[in-house]
């Protein structure tokens, strides 16, 4: 039953991340399509960011006292639906609104996942389960965005109807082959006498545990660096390579790769480095490549960048949810919607803020504030930190 909770969730993540991740190379397509500016544009990335981030601030405390099945469940629906809805989006506008709900949808999902695999898995292989589940956002980049690529050529929306579709698919699997996923009764002595504790009493509980407030800051620092590099990357390839939506979807390709390597390969590294150890190499490796990115003379050594690159943040992500999600046994759905909120709010910012970047100081302002992010997350993580506590109970 374990390698079948694994396709799920893997599956689900699959889905999600090809989501996110398609609009970046469509976005110079889309550009064109909607007659609007760079910056308008990247709104397609941060409105999806936005409904994400609002919503999972909520969603993890609720779900932490529901079943997560049926959470996970509507959660896959509700983004299939809106997904669908994109691909017939008359203008601009509509699009932003279709691409906010299924970030409000999305939100729900994660955390269930996220949240599960402790749950249905035995401890020894929970380090592996996640890093095999994260792995199925990153071969969302080794198949699933190409594909949404090489689909584009033919129509912009045949991306969307195919995440869409098989989104459908996912909730019929979920309803039929999960098991319930009922709360434990533990949770009614968090933070409260009152077992439906008030939301953000739980983010308070949660916060005062020993290095939760850095970590969770040190996490958002870190997206925020990662998606404002992905988030123009396709528009950078176009304009200072000549790359087209069907070359950015086969570098996109050995993003994937890279991305999904270092996921596989972060299990392995956890049975044998310190986890200090994996993120101080990971985010000074990061540091370095990201400082060096738009310096690269050709697409082909351009290549074994991104791929090295993404590899890092490949490992990182994996060991620091990991981390994140031991820090309290009770409020694993709140630390899942925590970290996802993190995650996407520096999505929303990064769209935003690396949009004025780009029109001002080109990738080169991007990239430098990518490096700086990466420094500052090695300083809250690992550099002030020493040896990474954990605490059972919240």
């Amino acid at each position: 039953m374990e390698r079948l909770f694994l396709m799920i969730f893997f599956f689900t993540m699959f889905l999600i991340g090809t989501n996110t991740f398609i609009i970046s190379p469509l976005l110079p397509t889309l550009r064109e399509l909607y007659h609007v500016s760079t910056n308008q544009a990247a709104w397609l990335i941060g409105t999806y960011a936005l409904g994400f981030a609002l919503a999972a601030l909520v969603a993890g405390p609720l779900s932490d006292h529901r079943n997560r099945k049926h959470v996970m469940a509507v959660g896959i629906l509700g983004f299939a639906l809106s997904t669908l809805a994109c691909a017939f989006a008359p203008g601009f506008t509509t699009m932003l609104f279709f691409r906010f709900l299924a970030g409000i949808f999305s939100a729900f999902i994660g955390p269930q996942v996220w949240a599960a695999i402790p749950v249905l898995f035995p401890p020894a292989r929970i380090g592996k389960a996640m890093g095999i589940v994260m792995a199925g956002l990153s071969v969302s980049q080794v198949i699933g965005v190409p594909i949404g690529s090489f689909l584009s050529a033919y129509h912009w929306s045949f991306p969307f109807l195919a995440v869409g579709i098989a989104s459908l698919g996912a909730f019929v699997l979920i309803i039929r082959k999960l098991p319930d996923l009922l709360p434990p009764t533990s949770i009614t002595k968090l933070g409260t006498n009152n077992a439906r504790v008030a939301i953000f009493a739980r983010y308070m509980d949660l916060l005062r545990l020993p290095q939760a407030s850095r970590s969770f800051i040190g996490y958002f620092v870190f997206m925020t660096g990662v998606y404002a590099v992905f988030s123009f990357y396709g528009v950078w390839l176009s304009d200072q390579y000549q790359q087209s939506v069907t070359e950015i979807g086969l570098i996109t390709l050995v993003i994937g790769l890279g991305n999904t390597a270092g996921s596989l390969l972060s299990g392995w590294l956890l049975e044998r480095w310190k986890r200090s150890t994996i993120l101080t190499v990971g985010f000074l490796g990061s540091a370095l490549l990201y400082l060096v990115l738009p310096y690269i003379p050709g697409v082909g050594f351009l290549q074994v960048v991104l791929f090295f690159i993404y590899c890092f943040g490949g490992v990182l992500v994996p060991v620091l949810m990991g981390y994140l999600q031991s820090l309290s046994v009770t409020s694993r759905g709140t630390i899942s919607s925590l970290t996802n909120a993190c995650m996407y709010i520096g999505t929303f910012i990064a769209s935003s803020f690396a949009g004025s970047l780009y029109s001002n100081f080109g990738f080169v302002g991007i990239s430098t504030f990518a490096t700086f992010t990466f420094l500052i997350a090695y300083f809250l993580f690992v550099w002030r930190t020493g040896k990474l506590t954990v605490t059972s109970q919240a």
